[in-house]
């Protein structure tokens, strides 16, 4: 089903393999009931509704 689904938000052009895979998982699924959020250094690369933390903020690096 994720290969599935994947293979068709990289053709819809949602962008490469890798972020394609990282908003799948992100996104609410039946077999997950978590909040996910997604680390990265693109946070303006997602669409809305997605929860991203930029990897490179102070609080991620141990620092407050």
């Amino acid at each position: 089903m994720a290969a599935a689904t994947v293979a068709a938000m990289i053709r819809d052009g949602y962008g490469s393999p890798d972020t394609c895979h990282a908003l799948y998982c992100a996104l609410p699924r039946a077999e997950f009931t978590g909040m996910s959020i997604l680390l990265t250094e693109d946070e303006h690369r997602y669409p809305p509704g997605i929860v991203t933390v930029d990897i490179n903020s102070p609080g991620m690096h141990g620092f407050h």
